[in-house]
């Protein structure tokens, strides 16, 4: 004990003279963090980046292009950073655009490196040498074709066998030359109809938009059925489109819940983990402004609170003898696709158990809107009426399906009045599907007389949410 001591008060008192030695008449000296401006002029860009490869598919039906090593004239791009990862929801990515404002493109580099923002911060431009480097291109078809018009993701990084991986830590420095310019970033304004292929991996804007109603009280990702990221459905209010916020399950506000309101978001666009369809990453909760209360949701159901419900079975429909069309049809239901598509509800079994099933996965369609009609169902002769049904998903990519009634339907959706019905729908899992059904709660529709009509609304499409629902036991009971 005496001699650990020792050891340590002489530690001590080395310490203590290697600081004084260091300080002169008691000021500490500051370390340099000037950033030296790389003597380097770009001679390429993102575009000719894109344009290398599908040349490369176009000569090799190759996805994957390499750019030459010359020490002589070596190749450039100039560009600015859009991620952070900071909050963790970017990992070991940086995205970059090729202009601060109105870039006509953007790119994902995959590095083998923590901390990017310490670095490359958010608006930094960056000079990056593409020589060794290789990029790659995804679409989520079948078959992916860089040329084929659907908006894919472009890749930088190290060729790795067959395909193009991190590029590693001690790598960065033979390829990546920050400038001393920090831009500010001003994010593109489009609506979700105007998105191309110029707007991936590039900072993107939307004026108008909240979380669909579905996904208020949830967090981020930090559900329970949220694995390695968490899909939230924003709804922009003046097209009534839709796109999936893809947020980490390693994000710092993975437990943050949901603003309830609408506004502006402002987002990397990109696309998912097989790049099937389209979503919005946020740096931060702050790109997030749904401050306005006034929500653009539409016209929903308000029957008030009171207890609802009773013995008497006003409509039942449990599927089980429906096994076609043709069945479906007979017992007075419309089965429509209205984009003139031929994708529609269809009838499915398992473990004993009859349902109807929809799915946009592999249908070549997109978008894919179908609408299950129930025949019309008096109310005149029944008082404190509940409506109750039962969902299921599979492959759970994002929220295809919704609820309605109607008291004025005639034959032609568009022109009908329909008010969304608050009932829990089921969501996830998004590998496999949910074991049981989930149960909707009594919807109150007691305030609604004559014919009624209960719609189940599928909007999804091939290439985007794809989520397999399945719907059974629909019932209106009451007294």
């Amino acid at each position: 004990m005496k001699t650990n001591r020792i050891y340590s008060f002489l530690s001590i008192m080395i310490i203590v003279f290697t600081l004084n030695s260091c300080i002169e008449d008691g000021d500490f000296t500051v370390p340099d963090v000037t950033v030296i401006e790389p003597n380097i002029t770009a001679n390429s860009s993102i575009t000719a980046i894109k344009t290398a490869l599908q040349q490369e598919f176009n000569t090799n039906n190759n996805l994957v292009y390499t750019f030459h090593v010359n020490e002589a004239t070596p190749t450039f791009i100039e560009a600015y950073v859009v991620s952070s990862d900071a909050t963790g929801n970017f990992y070991r990515t940086l995205v970059i655009q090729d202009k601060a404002e109105n870039p006509t493109g953007g790119i994902e580099i995959s590095i083998d490196e923590r901390a990017l923002s310490s670095t490359y911060n958010v608006g930094r431009k960056v000079y990056i040498k593409l020589d060794g480097l290789s990029v790659s291109y995804d679409d989520g078809e079948r078959n992916i074709d860089p040329t084929n018009g659907v908006a894919g993701k472009y890749t930088l990084g190290i060729l790795d066998g067959d395909r193009v991986n991190d590029i590693p830590s001690t790598s960065i420095k033979n390829h990546f030359f920050r400038s001393g310019t920090v831009a500010t970033i001003v994010p593109t304004v489009i609506t979700l109809a105007d998105i191309t292929e110029a707007h991936v991996n590039t900072m993107i804007s939307l004026a108008s938009a909240q979380f669909e109603k579905t996904q208020i009280g949830k967090t981020f990702s930090g559900e329970a059925n949220d694995s390695f990221d968490g899909f939230r459905t924003i709804f922009e209010c003046n097209t009534e489109k839709e796109l999936k916020l893809q947020t980490s399950t390693f994000a710092s506000f993975k437990s943050n819940v949901l603003p309830a309101g609408k506004g502006t978001i402002n987002f990397v666009l990109s696309k998912d983990y097989r790049a099937e369809f389209f979503v919005a990453v946020v740096n931060t909760p702050s790109d997030i402004s749904f401050t306005d209360v006034d929500r653009c949701d539409p016209p929903i159901l308000d029957c008030g609170n009171g207890t609802v419900g009773g013995s008497n079975n006003v409509f039942t429909q449990d599927f089980e003898t429906i096994n076609s069309g043709a069945d479906l049809t007979a017992a007075g239901w419309v089965n429509e696709n209205v984009n003139g598509g031929s994708t529609v509800f269809a009838s499915r079994g398992f473990g004993g158990n009859r349902y109807l099933q929809m799915s946009a996965y592999r249908t070549n369609e997109n978008p894919l809107e179908a609408w299950l009609i129930s025949p019309a169902i008096n109310l005149d002769s029944s008082t404190d009426e509940a409506l109750t049904f039962e969902t299921k998903t599979g492959y759970n990519n994002g929220a295809a399906l919704s609820v309605y009634v109607s008291t004025d339907y005639a034959g032609d959706i568009a022109t009908a009045t329909w008010m969304l019905v608050d009932g829990a729908i089921a969501d996830g899992p998004r590998s496999g599907y949910q074991s049981n059904f989930t149960q909707s709660g009594s919807v109150n529709i007691s305030c609604l007389s004559g014919d009624v009509y209960v719609a189940f609304r599928y909007l999804g499409g091939d290439g985007d949410v794809t989520t397999t629902f399945q719907i059974d036991n629909i019932k209106i009971s009451g007294n």
